[in-house]
């Protein structure tokens, strides 16, 4: 507050006056109750004004927990299981470790249990029967193609798949010192082993497995009916021809008898080893059916 000090002259005295303005009054010059009074409305506004300030604050808040609570949870990521080949090639990595020795007989069941659930898409088989659909209607194969896709290949085994069009025949051949796991995918076949087990197989037949040192070690396919035919086949160790382990073809001779083994009668046959069969066709296509690692 500003004062003003006002002197008058007179006879041997004088006099003060003070003036104040009224706008430039401030609490000073009031009396406790006046300051009261004087506060109290500027406690009201300042209550008012922090209001005011926290209303924002509340609001945004509540608007934070809205866009929080309208967003989309993200759940932990799961891996999908892996595709059955992928199942096969895996396991197969894992068991088969010497390439010279046969797999332990707990293995076999193991490896012919996922051979099991694999079906014709999973090999990429759909390409391979609309093509032989279409050359068998033309005529187009006299003999008919075989096709091999191998999947995979290492020194301790390998996984192909085998495709026989209508009424083809792979020729009686040998596996030497190999165990195979084999599965019809689609179609059926003769299947004729020199363990003297000939049957029928269809794409609902179990795996089987042929063992180095068993008759059936030696075998023939025919595809049969009015449907191609394809097999899966997982060979371990794989061909080698370096190891002694090549392919080798056979003509059964004409000579035949039966002879008494162990109390059992027993049917032997001469087999002549040949050339590869001149009306034998096959064909190695790369492999395009699921991605595997």
């Amino acid at each position: 507050a500003a004062f003003e000090l006002v002197e008058a002259a007179g006879a041997g005295a004088s006099r003060s006056r003070m003036r104040c303005s009224e706008q430039e009054m401030g609490t000073e010059a009031m009396g406790p109750g006046d300051e009261r009074r004087q506060r109290a409305p500027a406690t009201a506004l300042s209550g008012r004004k922090r209001r005011r300030d926290e209303e924002p604050e509340a609001e945004g808040t509540q608007q934070a927990a809205e866009r929080l609570s309208a967003t989309p949870v993200q759940q932990p990521a799961v891996a999908p299981a892996p595709l059955p080949l992928q199942r096969l090639l895996d396991a197969c990595r894992a068991v088969f470790g010497v390439a010279s020795a046969p797999p332990m007989a707990s293995i076999v069941p193991y490896i012919r249990g996922i051979m099991d659930t694999i079906r014709p898409d999973d090999v990429g088989l759909r390409d391979e029967i609309s093509f032989f659909n279409e050359m068998n209607t033309h005529r187009h194969q006299n003999p008919p193609i075989i096709t091999c896709k191998t999947i995979h290949q290492c020194n301790n085994f390998t996984i192909a798949v085998f495709f026989l069009p209508l009424r083809s025949v792979m020729p009686l051949h040998d596996h030497p010192g190999m165990t195979v796991f084999s599965k019809l995918l689609i179609g059926s076949a003769r299947l004729e082993a020199y363990d003297w087990v000939h049957r029928n197989v269809t794409a609902t037949s179990r795996t089987w497995v042929l063992f180095p040192d068993g008759g059936g070690n030696l075998h023939r396919f025919t595809a049969m009916g009015e449907e191609h035919c394809a097999l899966l086949d997982v060979l371990t160790p794989p061909y080698a021809p370096a190891e002694q382990r090549a392919c080798t073809y056979y003509q059964e001779s004409s000579q035949e008898r039966s002879v008494v083994r162990g109390g059992r009668m027993s049917r032997l046959v001469w087999l002549k080893e040949v050339p590869v069969p001149r009306n034998l066709r096959i064909v190695n296509l790369q492999f395009q059916g699921s991605q595997i690692l």
